[in-house]
């Protein structure tokens, strides 16, 4: 419900969101283990290292519906 629209500028990937909830996102993926940059209040910002791996992706993906679950509470 939070996602608007999906950004890709070279390796950086940009989250608008719906609601001005980007800091909330970034204490909560912080605290799941997951760095990410509030860069608005309505986007997230997410820089993926280049040797970022599948599996660190499937990680984070996984992880996501729980994290803003808990920016909905």
């Amino acid at each position: 419900p939070y996602f608007k629209l999906l950004m890709l500028t070279a390796l950086l990937i940009g989250i608008v969101l719906t609601e001005p909830v980007a800091p909330k996102i970034d204490g909560a993926a912080r605290a799941a283990g997951f760095l990410l940059n509030a860069a608005k209040p309505s986007v997230v910002r997410l820089a993926p290292p280049l040797i970022f791996s599948q599996s660190q992706a499937d990680e984070f993906l996984g992880a996501l519906p729980g994290i803003l679950d808990e920016v909905g509470d």
